[in-house]
């Protein structure tokens, strides 16, 4: 359904009023819906809309709803739910995936004594809806409005709660909770139904390898012989040799060493830098190591190379004063990875924005 709009006449142009009107009056009498042709503007493509009288005592109008053309129409067939259907053409009533007689039973139970449609009670204590459609309101715009007409009055106070009337549609009754919680019990131990454990965070990520024609494992021909296996990072080829031995080392004291030598590699560039001809190179290789150790989950690792990183700019260790390379450290929102960026982090929020402070 799209959706729907009202069309009426201009009330200063009489001639089209009335003939307005009587075309209303006579789609309401013939109880009879209009089809029209609508172009929104010049080349675009036209629309089919449904027209519908609506006569109030104060408006008359035609609500309009935009239907699809035949080529917007899709047709799926999906499997049924109350059967099996084999490959070979055997149809199964009886299956794992397939809900039993006492399953049946136990979810109907669950459902009624879930009803909405006769929890409430109205002033005479007669039994009627929880939640009417008349009276259920967006909590989007309400909340929006209550917020500005807040801020106009109180601007240095805080924002107070959204009222019951918006946030009763956001959770089940307490008590209807409670009188169904037995019947999910009874689903859940009917259909042996079981906590997923979280999934365990990897300490690798997958990395997508490209299998050469010959079959052979390079990788692995390397590894043997120890004098093709790279264990030092080059100040002249850095980033590549960094990501080549993360990409080998399954060891965590292998991943540290590497991160270790990133950071030192970094620092020699600052040291060597004539000016600041070697930022450049210093902030890609720190974005670099950013991401590899993210995705390696090793967020500590990142966050002890940078906070001896910035120690030693700060002393002016590396070559005197190097405050334009701390300033670019802060630009490239390169600092310590928060809790919020990684779960196995245990930087939180207000400590990554004391340490990209300029001191």
């Amino acid at each position: 359904m799209s959706r729907t709009s009202m069309i009426i006449a201009q009330k200063t142009d009489e001639k089209q009023y009335l003939a307005l009107s009587s075309f209303i009056h006579a789609l309401h009498e013939t109880d009879s819906f209009a089809v029209a042709r609508l172009v929104t503007k010049e080349n675009r493509p036209p629309l089919i809309l449904i027209l519908a009288p609506s006569i109030e005592p104060d408006c008359e109008c035609l609500i309009d709803v935009e239907v699809p053309f035949a080529e917007d129409v899709r047709s799926y067939r999906f499997p049924p739910l109350d059967r099996i259907i084999t490959v070979s053409g055997k149809t199964l009533t009886q299956h794992r995936n397939l809900p039993n007689e006492a399953l049946m039973r136990a979810m109907d139970g669950y459902v009624d004594h879930m009803d909405l449609s006769s929890f409430e009670r109205d002033e005479e204590g007669n039994l009627t809806e929880y939640l009417p459609m008349d009276e259920t309101y967006s909590p989007v715009l309400h909340r929006l409005h209550q917020a500005i007409r807040w801020r106009a009055v109180h601007p240095m106070e805080a924002f107070p709660p959204p009222p019951a009337a918006l946030t009763r549609a956001s959770n089940p009754p307490e008590e209807l909770i409670q009188a169904a919680k037995l019947f999910l019990d009874k689903v859940q131990a009917t259909g042996d139904v079981k906590k997923v454990p979280p999934k365990q965070l990897s300490r690798k990520r997958p990395r997508d390898t490209i299998k050469p024609l010959s079959g052979l494992d390079v990788n692995a021909l390397l590894q043997q012989d120890p004098t093709k296996r790279r264990k030092l990072i080059s100040s002249d080829n850095a980033i590549p040799d960094f990501k080549q031995l993360l990409a080998s080392s399954e060891d965590p004291n292998a991943i540290a060493d590497a991160a270790r030598q990133m950071g030192a590699r970094i620092q020699e560039w600052i040291a060597r830098s004539l000016g600041d001809s070697a930022y450049g190179r210093a902030i890609e290789g720190i974005r670099v190591m950013r991401e590899e150790l993210s995705e390696f989950e090793e967020p500590a690792l990142y966050n002890e190379v940078m906070r001896g990183l910035k120690e030693r700019l700060m002393k002016g260790e590396l070559g005197g004063d190097r405050a334009e390379m701390w300033w670019l450290v802060r630009v490239n929102r390169l600092g310590l990875i928060e809790r919020t960026m990684s779960a196995r982090s245990e930087v939180g929020e207000e400590e990554a924005k004391r340490f990209l402070a300029a001191k």
